[in-house]
């Protein structure tokens, strides 16, 4: 009878607490694979196996408890995976993508504490030709814009406000942590937003101290601000993000545009880095999405232009079947065609076909 006692009430702690859980709390997540060509990565054809373009290969829990009278106790743990792989993203680190806890009110809005993206992503990455054609490859040199989500804030407090007639708001702060050095890995950044039907406009701000920027097959240069170019990455002193964007829906067409400035600080130099990236979806059936975009960068004594033509079929809401087709062109003593992640082009064109299954859970 005690032991039967003894299996009931555990049987109950635990049970009690999953219950609520599942109510509460979603696993979800997004597979995506498929092969690619690139016609030439150093000197050579590369065929290749790739994963996470259209969508990055994710997984992760999201909740949300009622505390009532319209507040809510919200966390969301994400990471990022290579499908081909295995392998985190991110070496050591679970969850890179995010990993916050917070409060979230009907009224107020929402503060989050923990990693996460900042509002180059959150506001403006929506708006550029690599989110709506759905193309890691269309992203920009380096990401030092971080549309692409490979940089967030470690040790940071996030504020997003309520929508007020269309206006929202927001402000985040990055701590550094470090001891009698307050500006050491310090981050920060504000946003604002309109929406209103059909429009949507927003324009973001990010000042990031000591950041690590990665350059293995992200940038199409020789030479970084008069230095050869590191392997993997360097360490800028800062990096000052900005940009302007928005996108109008007009029946079965999203005409979309962007603008952003990355400028980077080292210890003997600094440039800027400007894209103009605009582009339009047309809708063929709720099932058939036709994206085409283009990008102008600049950088460094580098330039690019990048077409990216890419088509999404959905088999059903949780799956689709993607083709890409992308080209490059660089201009520039130091500069050479790097589709961003695909490796340098020893020559100013790159030329991309992609095809791919992406599946969400």
């Amino acid at each position: 009878m005690k032991k039967t006692l003894t299996t009931l009430a555990i049987a109950v702690c635990f049970a009690t607490p999953a219950a609520y859980a599942q109510s509460n709390v979603t696993l979800y997540g997004n597979l995506d694979g498929g092969v690619a060509f690139f016609n030439n990565v150093g000197g050579k054809h590369l065929y290749t196996t790739e994963d996470g373009n259209y969508i990055p290969d994710l997984f992760g829990l999201r909740g949300n408890e009622d505390l009532g009278g319209g507040l809510h106790a919200i966390f969301n743990l994400e990471a990022g995976y290579s499908l081909s792989s295995g392998a985190l993203m991110v070496p050591n680190q679970l969850f890179s993508r995010t990993a916050l806890v917070g409060l979230k009110s009907d009224t107020a809005g929402q503060l989050t504490l923990g990693h996460q993206p900042d509002f180059m992503f959150d506001i403006l990455s929506p708006y550029s030709t690599g989110y709506l054609a759905g193309s890691f490859y269309s992203f920009h040199q380096g990401n030092f814009d971080e549309l692409a989500n490979t940089f967030e804030f470690n040790n940071s407090v996030k504020y997003v406000s309520p929508s007020f007639g269309g206006l929202s708001f927001g402000g985040q702060f990055g701590f550094g942590n470090a001891a009698g050095n307050f500006a050491a890995g310090r981050n920060y950044a504000f946003t604002v937003q309109y929406k209103s039907g059909a429009l949507s406009v927003g324009a973001a701000y990010a000042n990031e101290n000591d950041r690590f920027l990665e350059l293995a097959n992200l940038v199409g240069l020789q030479s970084l601000l008069g230095t050869p170019l590191p392997a993997s990455g360097i360490v800028a002193n800062n990096v000052e993000n900005w940009g302007v964007g928005g996108s109008y829906a007009l029946g079965n067409w999203l005409l979309h545009a962007l603008f952003t400035q990355s400028r980077i600080s080292t210890a003997t130099a600094h440039g800027n880095a400007n894209t103009t990236d605009f582009g339009v979806n047309y809708t063929f059936s709720p099932s058939d999405t036709l994206g085409l975009g283009v990008s102008f960068e600049n950088f460094d004594g580098g330039n690019w232009a990048t077409l990216t033509l890419s088509n999404a079929y959905m088999l059903s809401k949780r799956t689709s079947l993607y083709q890409q087709l992308l080209f490059q062109k660089a201009s520039g003593a130091a500069a050479v065609a790097s589709l961003l992640g695909a490796g340098q082009s020893s020559t100013h064109s790159q030329v991309g076909v992609v095809i791919g299954i992406q599946h969400w859970f």
